[in-house]
């Protein structure tokens, strides 16, 4: 499979055997789509230039204050992004998936956010250098599937985070992230191994550059895609590395 995919070296680190060599996790058993409750949209976001009153903290108050959408009345409780305050580089899942006891600080989930620390290290970067939220900011429960409806209704605060944060690459991991970072629809296969730029214009110059990579739910249930996401990284460890060279 990673023949078919391009693959073929990779620098034996110790960091990037313990991201490979990591045995695949089952994901817990979750309620039928089919059986879980959609969530309704109730407005449309407002248009308009993007808001930066206040920062970070200014967003995470009016995420708190959210409605547009029913995830508010039913959410386990709210996860903000997470990270340096000056990185470069800014992961975005879809939303955190929880059992209770609802923790705030599991951004992607305990065993996702696990395997993407481990990818970080594999790419010789420190968690302060790296940035990392979600399309989705309400942790549902666990019967609940946010929908369609969510993700649109989530995208203004998804682009308002990523403009404050300022980073240079944008990882979309997954295709959740990736529809809400890009803004139009498209199979993993087909957005990976190349750069977007934010929004997804193909035509458009942008200063943000979008990679597009599994998320490492789905990396846990299958390990043999961990050497195509190392690829992915790989670009983005490339871009990374040509941007200090330019500035040093």
């Amino acid at each position: 499979m990673q023949q078919r995919l391009g693959l073929r070296a990779y620098p034996a680190t110790p960091a990037l055997r313990r991201f490979l060599a990591a045995p695949g996790q089952a994901r817990r058993e979750q309620t039928p789509a089919a059986a879980r409750p959609p969530v309704q949209a109730a407005a449309r976001p407002p248009a308009g230039p993007v808001d930066r009153t206040g920062g970070l903290d200014g967003l995470r108050r009016d995420l708190e204050a959210c409605t547009l959408c029913g995830l508010a009345a039913c959410r386990q409780g709210l996860v903000c992004g997470a990270g340096g305050s000056s990185v470069r580089l800014l992961f975005v899942g879809d939303w955190s998936r929880q059992d209770s006891p609802f923790s705030a600080a599991q951004v992607f989930g305990a065993a996702e956010d696990a395997m993407l620390g481990n990818m970080v290290r594999a790419m010789g970067l420190a968690p302060a250098e790296v940035y990392v939220t979600n399309a989705i900011k309400c942790c549902p429960p666990t019967e609940v599937d946010p929908g369609e409806a969510s993700r649109t209704l989530c995208q203004a605060h998804l682009r308002r985070e990523i403009d404050l944060v300022r980073p240079m690459i944008v990882c979309a991991m997954g295709e959740v992230a990736a529809r809400s970072v890009l803004g139009q629809d498209g199979s993993l296969v087909r957005l990976r191994g190349r750069f977007h730029p934010l929004g997804g214009d193909e035509g458009r110059v942008s200063a943000v550059q979008v990679a597009v990579t599994y998320h490492p739910r789905l990396l846990l249930d299958h390990p043999d895609l961990k050497r195509a996401a190392w690829e992915d990284l790989q670009m983005v460890q490339r871009r990374l590395r040509g941007s200090a060279q330019r500035r040093g």
